[in-house]
Formats: C-alpha cells, sequence, structure tokens
C-alpha cells in the first residue's frame, strides 16, 4: 500500500512539473487545519512530506492563516505552535485580514506563476481549489498524506498548453504562406513581405512536370547489330609418340 501511495503522488508530482512548471524545492501553503491534523496523528511535516513527494519542500503560510489560529484559542494551540513555525508569504492583507481559507485560495488564483502546493483539510477550501488549473491538493488520509489527482481543470488547461506548443505564430504563419504562394506561382506577397523577410525568396519558374509528355526510348533492331566473330583460335596441343612405341603398336597390331 505505501508503495501504490508513494507510486500515486510520483505521478501527480510529476504532471505538474511537465505541465506547469513545478520544481523543487515544492512550495507548500500550509493552513491551520492541516496543522491540527499533523499535530494529532503526530506527523512530523519537514521529515515526512519530503519522502512523500522526493524532494525537497519549503512549508509556507500566510498572516491570515496565524491570525486565525491564534483567535480560535487554546483549543488549537498545538496547530498555532507549528503555523508559526513556517515561513510567512505576504498575502496583501496586512491592513485588513481575512479568513485563512479566502486568503489561500486568493493567493492560489495565478498559481501557474506562483506554483504552490495547498495541504488543507478544509472540504469547502478543497472545493474551490478543484475548479481552479494548476493548484495541486494536499490533505490527510487518516495517518497517510495523500496528494490529490490533478483536476478536470487542470487537464484541460495542460491540453491547451500542449497545444498551443505546436501551434505557428504570426510570423511563422506569414512565411509559410509566402513560401506556399511562391511554389505554386500564385502572387500574393507584397515588396514589404519580401523585405521583412529575406528568408523567403522566388523560386524560377519551370514546365509543370505533369503535362509534359515523357521521353521515347530507343528501339534498337537486334537484325541490324551484327555478331562479333570471335577471332581468338584455340591451341591444339599434339602429344609426341617415341618412335620404339610407333613400332610396337603396328606389331601389335599386325599379330591381330
Amino acid at each position: 500500500m505505501r508503495l501504490k501511495r508513494h507510486q500515486k503522488a510520483e505521478r501527480n508530482i510529476n504532471f505538474y512539473c511537465v505541465n506547469f512548471g513545478f520544481r523543487k524545492p515544492f512550495q507548500i501553503l500550509v493552513d491551520g487545519t492541516f496543522c491540527m491534523a499533523s499535530a494529532q496523528n503526530r506527523v512530523q511535516l519537514r521529515e515526512d512530506i519530503p519522502k512523500y513527494l522526493g524532494g525537497e519542500v519549503k512549508l509556507l503560510t500566510t498572516q491570515c492563516v496565524i491570525i486565525e489560529t491564534e483567535a480560535l484559542g487554546a483549543a488549537v494551540r498545538p496547530a498555532m505552535h507549528i503555523v508559526k513555525s513556517f515561513g510567512i508569504h505576504k498575502c496583501g492583507h496586512s491592513k485588513k485580514t481575512i479568513s485563512g481559507a479566502n486568503c489561500i485560495a486568493s493567493m492560489t488564483k495565478e498559481n501557474m506563476n506562483t506554483r504552490y502546493i495547498v495541504a488543507t483539510q478544509d472540504k469547502a477550501l478543497q472545493n474551490i481549489l478543484y475548479h481552479l488549473p494548476a493548484v495541486p491538493v494536499m490533505y490527510f488520509n487518516g495517518l497517510s498524506i495523500i496528494l490529490k489527482a490533478p483536476s478536470p481543470a487542470s487537464l484541460v488547461q495542460a491540453k491547451e498548453r500542449k497545444q498551443s506548443r505546436f501551434q505557428l505564430t504570426e510570423h511563422e504563419n506569414k512565411v509559410l504562406t509566402s513560401m506556399k504562394n511562391s511554389t505554386t506561382g500564385i502572387v500574393t506577397s507584397t515588396t514589404e513581405d519580401s523585405t521583412s523577410y529575406p528568408g523567403v525568396f522566388t523560386r524560377a519558374k519551370g514546365p509543370n512536370p505533369l503535362s509534359c509528355k515523357p521521353k521515347k526510348k530507343k528501339i534498337v533492331d537486334e537484325t541490324v547489330i551484327e555478331k562479333v566473330k570471335n577471332t581468338t583460335k584455340r591451341k591444339r596441343h599434339r602429344i609426341k609418340i617415341p618412335q620404339h612405341v610407333k613400332e610396337e603398336l603396328k606389331k601389335m597390331k599386325q599379330v591381330s
């Protein structure tokens, strides 16, 4: 179970790294509810979260979250001590503080630039972040830390970003259309286009290869071609028989 949980976390965090530019150390925005759950479960966040995500992390919070935990009193005092140990990011609510959930929701509206991972047990806040693209959500399930799978909003945004990478820019479209017109013979580009894009040139026009007749092959008459006589003669090797052998052969013929 632990191996599967780590594999899912690795797959989910890689999705955000590839599509939205998340990188180590990961910035984790923590609220009071998550710190209270860690205190109740006796989980060391600085040790367990890096092991779970497979990399270094920065645990952060906001001034609104700290003020909210202080206002709740002794019931959430352990969570208050944990929250105060994290780094504080400016939320822009120094003049008039708001609730921790609203503060975190406002900080993740442009999360494709800030790249926060939100750690919260607040179900209402999780539902709000579920409809925002590129906002990973982390929560406690019993004693285990869970990183939620990407939401449909994140999947749609990732698909659009992938398609935009392969689309041509305005400059590339102009160059492509001028090159097409130059090859097909349709002149639509002005002198301004040709001067502004020195790489584009008009090719020399030639005959259409489809309208030209193919070359006729020469038919060679085989009867006209004379056969080449073989001038080389074979040499005949004669074997000389000694005279005494000839006489013996004659005698054998006479006797027979």
